[in-house]
């Protein structure tokens, strides 16, 4: 055997195998380059294209002072499809990247230059392929291949292409904030109990609300310390019920929580649940917490108003059942008794009551279903002041006061206007048992009118004026009981404000109150 057919025979055994890039490593005419015959190649360069070759995980190399190119079957996947392959092979490494080049060539001339291996983890280096520039992502690794000489004659880059895992978690990380913003936008508190432990973990929220330190873990006994006395058990025997095995790990309970700083209450809804392994321990409890307090109290006063509207709604109904069957009775009798009037008077102001109730319904209707329709036109506001008060009080049984303007004209609707004064006429009369007079300001500047109703009653605890015009709210106080629905100031408002307008009231427990409206005096918005 000659020497160049031994040469021949050894470089081509560090060539073997190798799968696509192998045999396109072994047909490629290296003569054409600088590094000339593979029959003239160095050990350290047969050897280390050997390892890459042979290598399941992505390797390229880079060797000589012009970084001619290798790579194998397992790094060809990032160069795409229509790219850099297969002339990447054998190319000169500024003539194949030129788009990062910038990026890389520094890197590499670090390790050329005897420095340290570099490491670069999930880094975004773009490059084109696909017929396109793409952002890839890269952790990679290069290191110095050094030539019998003992200097740096190549680079090795061991990588891997991370672009999937990348985005999966920018997908996630995305996800999550989503979801916290989700959580931050519905006013939510999150935990998440340990059930072995019996500590949990809660978003700074749910930590506010109990009035708990921000630890990273916190016991469930100090949860349980900020929930009323008459709720704990009731909590407890829930959360046991949820975490028993067999359960369906379903959670939701209701209960009223009293900060353990401040004091404060609410009433929170938890929803959850605890998921158990294959033996069927429970492993994980988790859900959230909602401040259901205002639509407690909605719904509480919902089973009042119900109620009460069924009360006030018998009562005229058996009166004028009663006054029709007396009638009744006299016109076949007595037909002309002097009883008929009597009760001719009654049942009509029975009738009249309970059409009033029937229209409160009918209007909270027309409000909830945005159908208050307004007829704007021009009239003196303080006329219809006064003639509210000779219907409400034709036997004089009130002294009316007037103060202010004398005659104001505006644009509103009349009908509506004349229904808010009657609502806030009536409770002037309605809260002040013991006092007979009434005084009505009517006042305005340039652009709105304003009117006053002040009564000299029983007047409002301040905790309930914030409330006063809430629907079926009913202002009764200090075990004072009045009749109504609770629905003539929520309609008052809705009025008020389809006018462009504000409503409100002062007053002083003892010393009367003092409702008030304000409108445009040409109030053409509202059309």
């Amino acid at each position: 055997m000659n020497t160049a057919t031994g040469t021949q025979t050894s470089h081509n055994n560090y060539l073997q195998g190798g799968g696509e890039m192998g045999q396109l490593t072994r047909e490629f005419d290296w003569s054409k380059t600088v590094l000339g015959s593979p029959n003239n190649w160095s050990q350290s360069l047969l050897t280390t294209i050997s390892i890459i070759l042979n290598s399941r995980f992505p390797m390229f190399l880079w060797w000589g002072p012009e970084l001619i190119q290798f790579y194998n079957d397992a790094y060809r996947p990032s160069m795409g499809q229509n790219g850099k392959h297969p002339k990447a092979l054998g190319q000169r490494g500024a003539d194949c990247w030129p788009e990062i080049w910038p990026v890389i060539k520094p890197l590499i001339d670090q390790v050329m230059s005897g420095g340290e291996s570099t490491w670069s983890e999930n880094q975004l280096i773009p490059i084109y392929r696909n017929n396109k520039l793409e952002d890839v992502y890269w952790t990679f690794s290069y290191s110095k291949v050094l030539d019998e000489t003992g200097n740096p004659g190549g680079v090795l880059v061991i990588c891997n292409e991370t672009t999937q895992q990348v985005q999966s978690f920018n997908n996630l990380e995305s996800a999550k904030n989503e979801l916290e913003f989700a959580i931050e936008a519905a006013d939510l508190g999150t935990w998440d109990l340990n059930p072995k432990t019996l500590k949990f973990i809660g978003n700074d929220r749910l930590k506010d609300w109990f009035g708990l330190p921000y630890d990273t873990e916190i016991a469930l006994e100090s949860a349980v310390a900020a929930m009323v006395e008459e709720d704990r058990e009731r909590v407890n025997e829930t959360i046991a019920k949820a975490m028993a095995k067999g359960s369906d790990g379903s959670y939701n309970v209701i209960y009223t929580i009293q900060n353990l700083k401040d004091g404060a209450r609410r009433i929170v809804e938890a929803k959850g649940r605890a998921l158990f392994d294959s033996e069927g321990n429970v492993y994980q409890f988790s859900g959230i917490l909602q401040d259901v307090t205002e639509a407690f109290q909605l719904q509480v006063r919902k089973d009042e108003f119900i109620s009460v509207a069924s009360h006030e709604l018998k009562t005229p109904i058996t009166s004028l059942s009663a006054s029709m069957q007396i009638l009744q009775k006299l016109v076949k009798t007595d037909p002309a008794s002097d009883k008929v009037p009597m009760f001719v008077n009654k049942a009509s102001n029975n009738l009249s009551k309970l059409v009033h109730l029937l229209d409160d319904l009918l209007n909270v209707t027309k409000i909830q279903q945005g159908q208050l329709a307004l007829n704007i036109n021009r009239f003196d506001i303080v006329e219809l002041i006064r003639d509210c008060t000779e219907h409400i009080n034709p036997t004089n049984d009130y002294e009316f006061v007037f103060m202010g303007d004398e005659e104001l004209m505006i644009y509103a609707d009349y009908r509506r206007i004349d229904q808010v004064m009657i609502n806030l006429i009536g409770n002037a009369i309605k809260y002040s048992p013991s006092s007979k007079r009434i005084e009505i300001t009517v006042m305005h500047d340039d652009e709105r009118a304003t009117v006053c109703v002040r009564d000299f009653g029983i007047g409002i605890n301040p905790q309930k004026l914030p409330h006063l015009f809430d629907r079926y709210y009913r202002v009764d106080s200090f075990g004072h009981q009045f009749s109504g629905l609770g629905l003539g100031l929520y309609i008052s408002s809705e009025i008020i404000t389809r006018h462009n307008g504000k409503i409100g009231v002062d007053s002083e427990v003892g010393g009367g109150s003092n409702f008030w409206f304000s409108i445009p005096m040409d109030d053409t918005l509202a059309l």
